[in-house]
């Protein structure tokens, strides 16, 4: 038998091969695309991870042992995780006025007196003290016999009871009690209720925003009046704790307001150390504070008792229709954290500038944009002359226009538009926001409404009959809210 040879392949010679197909190509390409991308993300991953590697201090076995420091206080040597939590609690505590209080002679050294809120279980007799030895000023109490103790279950097992029961009525007062005088050491520093100081951009940094013509116009801070409205927030917990923080940024701005209050609270805000006024109700108080400053003939600026914080946009000026343009835009701005005096005398010198031109008097008041929504306020020019001044800040020119007694509530719609009717202008400033505690808060101008929104009702009722066209209710947001629009002012003929 002959072995078989192999078949030789048929010959291509002379034959057409097939021509690849563009889908070939285009799967080529992807592939090819695909694989960059994956390189890319490789190398992107391994610099990322050189630069934490870098970055990472090297690792460090925790002893969990303790140390004492060259300034005598005592350290464990363990890990911690958040950064910022480590340096605030290790951050210089500053003395109350007048020092720390003296602990009682059976405290062991090494303790002082705590001044924050005393807890509500803690039993009558035992005290409440901050380590001092303790970087991080460790909280403890202190038995009748001199003994420490670090948590609720120590104090528990010492006392041989459970202390799960809500605070009576006595230790409530008693906590009342410690937050006005809180308050009112707080308020003698200038800080918040926290014990903070309030920290805002340098002023240049606002006042760059203003054109020339404008800056000519701006006021020093002497020349401005501030008044701020409240009632009835002196014997809220909540309410102290806004009061204290609008106090603070007014001080630490370099002012000190007059507190417009109602009578029967009087005593409580003079208690806290404000410069307080018998002003009566919300409107009576808003025309008095305007009085007192066309008497000291200084420009009156009006703050509500809950405003957390001012801000300014710095961003594109020039308003689009486009909502998500807009929001964009709103975005990208740079946010300055203002002072309430800068902010009015930011305003000021807008309204001057643009009443100076005027041939109708022009501007008389001036304010920011009601709402939070910055996209919606980005939308808009930079500033607008026909639209709603929000009376929670606003500042008011020498000018014979007052509130109107009759309205309550909605006051502030009814004196913008007196404002228009007089001198056919008003100046918003569509960049500028307040955050403030709106309907929420007791006392004050929410004392005004009742739950079933008649009295809004009413008010509504009477805005559009004196001013026919200008309000109707706003669909979204229930028939207690309305919508203005100048524009739309029927005048009889």
């Amino acid at each position: 038998l002959k072995p078989l040879r192999p078949r030789a392949a048929p010959s291509t010679a002379g034959a057409l091969l097939p021509l690849p197909r563009m889908k070939d190509f285009v799967a080529l390409g992807r592939r090819a695309a695909e694989k960059r991308r994956q390189a890319r993300e490789a190398a992107r991953a391994a610099r990322a991870k050189e630069q934490a590697a870098a970055c990472r201090p090297a690792k460090k076995a925790f002893t969990g042992k303790l140390s004492i420091t060259a300034d005598g206080l005592k350290a464990l040597d363990r890990q911690y995780s958040d950064q910022k939590a480590w340096a605030r609690a290790r951050q210089k505590e500053e003395a109350p006025p007048g020092g720390w209080p003296t602990p009682p002679k059976h405290w062991p050294p090494g303790v002082r007196v705590d001044i924050g809120r005393p807890l509500w279980w803690l039993p009558q007799g035992w005290g409440q003290g901050v380590k001092t030895t303790c970087a991080a000023r460790r909280i403890c109490f202190i038995s009748p016999e001199g003994k420490i103790y670090y948590d609720k279950r120590a104090v528990e097992e010492a006392c041989g009871t459970k202390f799960n029961s809500p605070p009576p009525r006595a230790q409530l007062t008693q906590s009342m009690a410690w937050v006005l005088s809180r308050a009112k050491m707080v308020i003698a520093q200038a800080q918040t209720f926290q014990r903070q100081t309030p920290k805002f951009v340098a002023d240049e940094k606002l006042f760059r925003n203003l054109s020339r013509h404008e800056q000519s116009f701006l006021p020093p801070a002497t020349s401005l009046h501030f008044a701020v409205v409240s009632a009835r927030r002196a014997a809220d917990d909540r309410g102290v704790r806004n009061i204290t923080i609008v106090e603070a940024q007014m001080r630490v701005a370099g002012v000190r307001p007059v507190w417009y209050v109602d009578k029967a609270s009087l005593a409580a805000y003079k208690a806290l150390g404000l410069n307080t006024k018998v002003g009566g109700k919300l409107v009576p108080a808003r025309n008095m504070a305007l009085n007192d400053a066309a008497k000291l003939k200084k420009a009156c600026v009006q703050v509500s008792d809950d405003i957390m914080s001012w801000t300014y946009f710095k961003g594109d000026m020039a308003g689009t229709k486009d909502i998500v343009m807009a929001n964009h835009a709103a975005r990208a701005a740079d946010r300055l954290r203002i002072s309430p005096v800068a902010a009015a005398r930011f305003l000021v010198a807008k309204m001057r500038a643009a009443a100076s031109g005027s041939r109708s008097g022009g501007p008389k008041i001036a304010g920011v944009f009601p709402l939070s929504n910055t996209g919606q306020a980005f939308s808009r020019e930079g500033t607008s002359t026909e639209h709603f001044i929000l009376g929670d800040f606003f500042v008011a020119d020498t000018c014979p226009v007052r509130f109107d007694p009759k309205f309550t509530l909605k006051e502030d719609y009814d004196y913008t538009c007196a404002h228009l009717a007089r001198f056919g202008a008003v100046l918003r400033c569509n960049r500028m926001f307040i955050a403030a505690i709106h309907e929420t808060n007791s006392g004050g101008a929410v004392s005004e409404r009742d739950s079933s929104g008649d009295r809004e009702r009413e008010m509504i009722k009477q805005l559009q009959e004196k001013w026919p066209g200008v309000f109707w209710k706003n669909p979204r947001r229930g028939d207690t809210q309305v919508i203005m629009s100048w524009k739309r002012r029927k005048v009889a003929p």
